[in-house]
Formats: C-alpha cells, sequence, structure tokens
C-alpha cells in the first residue's frame, strides 16, 4: 500500500526531471546557434543621426592606410557628405571588432579584413575590396636567426596578434615544406607592436601585410621585410550584410571622397 501511495510523487519527480533536461537542452541549442546580425541599416543610423567607423589604433601615422589618421580624415569627410556626426572607435582586436560589427555597435570596419573563408559573407558585406601583395616576414638583419628561405622556417615560431586569421598562410606554408611552424599569438598587442617586439629582440618573428612592409621598413632600419610568406592577398572593409542601404550610400560618399 505505501509503494502505491509513494508512485505519483515518483511520476511527479520524474516529470520534473525530464522537463529540467530539455529546458537545458533548448538554452544549450540557443547558446550553439550563431547569433543573427542586429539590423541597423541607413534609416536606423540617420534616425539616431550618428554613422560608427571602427579603427585599428596605430602610433606610426606616416601612412594613412595603416594608421589611425585614415579613419579620422574620412569620418571627417563623411560627415560633411552625410550630414551625419561620424564617431570612430577603435579596436586593435580583430575578433572582437566583428562582433562589435554583428551587434550594432559600429557600422563599417575601416580596416584592411584579409578575405579568408572564415569571412562569412552571409553575414558581412564587402566594401573597397582590392588585391594587395603577399604577407612579409619581420625579422632582425643581425640576428642569427635570419631566415632567407621559406624552407628555413622550419620549427621556428611565428608571433601573430591575438585572432589573426594569417594563422591560416602559417599553415598552408608548414604544409607545403612539410615542416611544422609554430604560431604563439600575443594576447595584448597588434601588428604594429609585434614589430616593434621584434625589433627589441623580445620576439623573432612576425608577419605584416605587403602595405605595411613598406610603411615600416624605412622606420626600422635593423629589420628585414623582404621574405615572403604567402600569395597575393584580397582584403576589405566590412559591414553588415543586412544594411544594403548603407552599403549603396557609403560607396556613394566613398566615390566622391575618392575623387577629391
Amino acid at each position: 500500500m505505501r509503494r502505491n501511495r509513494l508512485l505519483p510523487l515518483y511520476f511527479l519527480l520524474l516529470a520534473v526531471g525530464l522537463g529540467a533536461m530539455y529546458y537545458l537542452r533548448i538554452l544549450a541549442r540557443g547558446e550553439d546557434e550563431p547569433k543573427l546580425p542586429l539590423s541597423r541599416d541607413y534609416a536606423e543610423i540617420a534616425c539616431e543621426g550618428r554613422l560608427r567607423l571602427q579603427a585599428v589604433y596605430n602610433t606610426l601615422e606616416a601612412d594613412a592606410e595603416v594608421g589611425t589618421a585614415l579613419a579620422y580624415d574620412l569620418a571627417r569627410l563623411l560627415s560633411e557628405r552625410s550630414g551625419l556626426e561620424v564617431e570612430v572607435i577603435l579596436e586593435n582586436d580583430r575578433d572582437k571588432a566583428l562582433q562589435m560589427l554583428l551587434e550594432g555597435r559600429v557600422d563599417v570596419i575601416t580596416r584592411p579584413i584579409t578575405r579568408t573563408s572564415e569571412v562569412d559573407t552571409t553575414l558581412f558585406s564587402l566594401v573597397r575590396q582590392q588585391l594587395s601583395g603577399p604577407l612579409h616576414l619581420v625579422q632582425r638583419r643581425d640576428s642569427a636567426t635570419l631566415i632567407r628561405r621559406q624552407i628555413d622556417l622550419a620549427n621556428k615560431t611565428i608571433v601573430l596578434p591575438k585572432g589573426s586569421r594569417w594563422r591560416i598562410f602559417v599553415d598552408h606554408l608548414s604544409e607545403e615544406i612539410g615542416e611544422k611552424i609554430s604560431v604563439d599569438f600575443d594576447p595584448l598587442y597588434d601588428t604594429e607592436q609585434l614589430i616593434m617586439k621584434v625589433a627589441a629582440g623580445s620576439i623573432d618573428y612576425t608577419l605584416c601585410s605587403d602595405r605595411e612592409s613598406k610603411h615600416y621598413s624605412p622606420l626600422f632600419e635593423g629589420l628585414d621585410f623582404d621574405l615572403p610568406v604567402s600569395y597575393s592577398l584580397r582584403s576589405a572593409w566590412l559591414i553588415r550584410r543586412n544594411a544594403p542601404v548603407l552599403l549603396d550610400s557609403l560607396s556613394l560618399w566613398l566615390g566622391e571622397v575618392g575623387r577629391e
């Protein structure tokens, strides 16, 4: 008789347990699903009256394409043409920048993002696409570890900024030469600061773009930028895929700026 009285309690506890498992499964599934970008097109930006550009922070400003100056000059010119207040937000971490774009905290990433398979074109539209040269190895000229051939990178370590997709090219080169090339990620510093660390002897190798190699080479005479480690790359600025009117407007404004 006692067992029969406890049966309803057992069934109740079983139902509660199954319900809790189902609820936790739904929560876990929701965390795994990719977050869709915030819907923020030109209409929403115009209503707020503010367009936000994301750029990297660099201390050396000789070349506007790699320095912070481009973003502030561009902000001024875009403000004159659009009538919007244009704000510049600095963020060196690539992954954080992409997340800020998806969340609507910035509207345009004005840093050249290298085109790889990891750039999700279902989420992002490409602006100002351009073909650039290869990546270059950055190393000290007077170092005993000076590399003149790609194959001599075997068993060496290249330091890259945290989140850098350039690791793809290092892994590809490692497969080509049939030897391991290690990659360490620096959690704090971007390319410019890593070049400074190579010059200071804190690290042996890092990578930079073709444009950056031409910019930094005369500034760091003790460094060697001559060895290419990839094929020519494509890069672009990014906006949210669900902002087609902003894409058209931005293309128009950039065209007007380029004709000056």
